[in-house]
């Protein structure tokens, strides 16, 4: 049995989908100042969507401070830590 080219594509296609869409979306606001920060913070610790929070890296994830608004947040982020927005 031959597969063509676009029917090869479009069975790799779906789980590639499935992986990316199974990913959780925020951004690193300050992210010059924390390096690895996407892999260091646990999904269930992720902002919820218009929500932020700071997160420090030597931290434990329990220790972490709770997420709120990102206009408060972003006026005194520490230089050991960054702003997680949701």
């Amino acid at each position: 049995m031959k597969l063509s080219i676009t029917r090869l594509q479009g069975l790799l296609i779906l789980p590639i989908l499935a992986a990316m869409s199974s990913c959780a979306a925020y951004s690193v606001v300050n992210s010059d100042r924390y390096s690895g920060s996407s892999s260091a913070v646990p999904a269930e610790y992720i902002p919820s969507p218009g929500f932020c929070r700071i997160w420090f890296k030597n931290r434990d994830p329990e220790q972490q401070p709770a997420q709120g608004d990102c206009e408060t947040l972003k006026q005194d982020i520490p230089e050991n830590a960054v702003l997680l927005k949701g």
